[in-house]
């Protein structure tokens, strides 16, 4: 079949995808559509970042801890934080938030890429490793930080932190990766190759195995130090108030200072690594075109937290909940914002209706693959909150879990309990199957 022709079928039919996937007017599904079609026009992919642990129809602002919209609050006291200072202390939709991405990345080197990226050592390490995809500064903000021009209102950055947070997904400019066909003949990808149980001679589309997204800084408006808001942050060279937390959270609570000169800061980049029981970012040879959705717990995850300052003051500022690395008024706060990412066919991906939510806004329905265990210590692959006819879209062909997860206790905003789970199936065809499953949450 001519290029030509080929081009014009996948566009008819991801045309066709988007038309069957259509619903209501108001539903906030549609707002991803048609920038799917705009922006695949010149390309196969479309990169969306999503500020939120679920995929789908996440919390609003106002539904966060619990369906209070409050802020969550570290342990203070004694051997915890510092007692904080919380005059005026927002709620979480009020609370100003600014983003400066430096840039995404994304890698196929399997081994290379082990411990956390330990073995990268110089920056031609680091350029042999990467495919950069995205090097284009992307700056957000929930809120204008200045009366004048700025690069956020420049660049249509406070529309793109409301797509980050509301489950629709910021675009960010980005380059196709190579989807050139993995040999099982190369001996570099023996290991990859006997991982998915395929044999010498046989070959498959190109697996990418890491994800980074490299955050220049991500200040929160809420932050005093002994009792005075702070307001000499800089963000996009403009002066703000609250605090960049990129420094707090680059190192775990407690590590030394000779530590740090042996790790990766956390946040750059923030590394996404998939485990040999996920296989979800496989790029395919073709036209079909495709969307590489990252995803990092921010909006439900959203926490106060202290410490003594060098003058020996209390800083009180809001940054992620400890839920995974316990902050006992540590200045490092570090260790509990994750990411995952996936690569969607929205021409043949399938939706998922659940039925048995209970509408306990504590809890989540979350997909994993069939063989995954782990279920607290890392994002699902999808996720929506556990309402009644919950609705998850863009599920490729495969073996999954639907599991019911809990925030119990401590309260945090991140779920710490598994109640129940179930499998089910995604067929390779016919296509854009609306399955449906029942699972009872909680």
């Amino acid at each position: 079949m001519k290029i030509g022709v080929r081009l014009g079928l996948a566009f008819v039919y991801f045309v066709l995808a988007i038309g069957n996937c259509r619903r209501s007017e108001g539903d906030r599904i549609n707002e991803t559509l048609n920038p799917v079609l705009s922006t695949l026009f010149n390309r196969r992919m479309l990169l969306l970042l999503k500020g939120t642990y679920s995929s789908d129809s996440p919390l609003e602002w106002n539904e966060t801890n619990g369906g209070t919209g409050a802020l969550f609050r570290d342990k203070e006291g004694a051997g915890l934080d510092p007692i904080f200072s919380t005059i005026d202390l927002p709620m979480a939709r009020n609370l100003p938030i600014f983003l400066d991405f430096g840039e995404v990345r994304i890698s196929s080197k399997y081994t290379q890429g082990f411990n956390n990226l330990s073995s990268i050592r110089d920056p031609a390490q680091s350029n042999r490793f990467w495919d950069f995809i995205g090097n284009e500064r992307q700056v957000m903000c929930t809120v204008p930080y200045t009366l004048e021009s700025d690069t956020c209102q420049e660049t249509n950055g406070q529309q793109k932190a409301s797509d980050f947070f509301n489950g629709v997904g910021a675009q960010y400019p980005s380059n196709d990766p190579s989807s050139e066909t993995v040999s099982c003949s190369d001996p570099d990808n023996f290991a990859q190759c006997a991982a998915r149980g395929i044999g010498l001679g046989s070959s498959f589309g190109r697996q990418y195995y890491y994800t980074g997204v490299y955050f220049r800084a991500l200040v929160t408006g809420y932050a005093v130090d002994a009792g005075i808001p702070i307001t000499n942050t800089r963000f996009d060279n403009r002066r703000v108030f609250g605090l960049n937390i990129v420094p707090r959270n680059n190192y775990n609570p407690g590590t030394t200072q000779a530590e740090k000169q042996t790790v990766i800061p956390k946040l750059f980049p923030l590394l996404y690594t998939q485990l040999p029981t996920q296989s979800d970012m496989e790029i395919r040879s073709g036209f079909d075109p495709y969307i590489l959705e990252i995803r990092m717990n921010i909006k439900e995850n959203l926490m106060v937290h202290s410490f003594n300052s060098v003058r020996n003051t209390t800083i009180t500022f809001v940054g992620i909940s400890d839920w995974s690395v316990d902050h006992k008024g540590e200045s490092d706060v570090g260790g509990n914002l994750q990411t995952r990412a996936r690569v969607i066919y929205p021409e043949t991906a399938s939706s998922l209706n659940i039925t048995g939510g209970q509408g306990n806004l504590n809890y989540h329905f979350g997909v994993f693959r069939r063989d995954e265990t782990e279920f607290i210590g890392q994002l699902p692959l999808a996720a929506t909150p556990a309402r009644s006819n919950a609705r998850i879209r863009y599920l490729n062909p495969g073996n999954y879990q639907l599991v019911c997860l809990g925030d119990v206790e401590p309260r945090d905003g991140h779920p710490e309990v598994v109640t129940k789970k179930t499998e089910f199936q995604i067929p390779d065809f016919p296509f854009r199957q609306n399955i449906q499953v029942d699972l009872s949450c909680p």
